[in-house]
């Protein structure tokens, strides 16, 4: 099992009518989600490495592709996962 960390932050900037900043406001939020995976043996790893699925994917699968069939489950949101949001 893992955990997947997911943050983001936006910055408000208020000008005045001078065009001066009045005043900033950053609203914040993180989401984590535990990924399981089955127990896989060599074949079916080296398979999904041969497919090039895993080669531009942060953690090396995708949840949204064929690496999902190798996840025996997920605890939290399927959307911090598969980089949908």
């Amino acid at each position: 099992t893992h955990k997947v960390h997911t943050g983001i932050a936006v910055c408000t900037l208020t000008l005045n009518d001078q065009g001066e900043e009045a005043y900033s406001e950053t609203s914040k939020c993180s989401e984590t989600t535990s990924v399981t995976f089955s127990d896989l043996p060599d074949e079916v790893i080296r398979a999904y490495i041969g497919s090039g699925e895993p080669m531009d994917k942060a953690g090396a699968y995708g949840i949204q592709g064929s690496g999902g069939s190798m996840v025996s489950g997920i605890a939290g949101c399927y959307f911090n996962v598969s980089c949908c949001l």
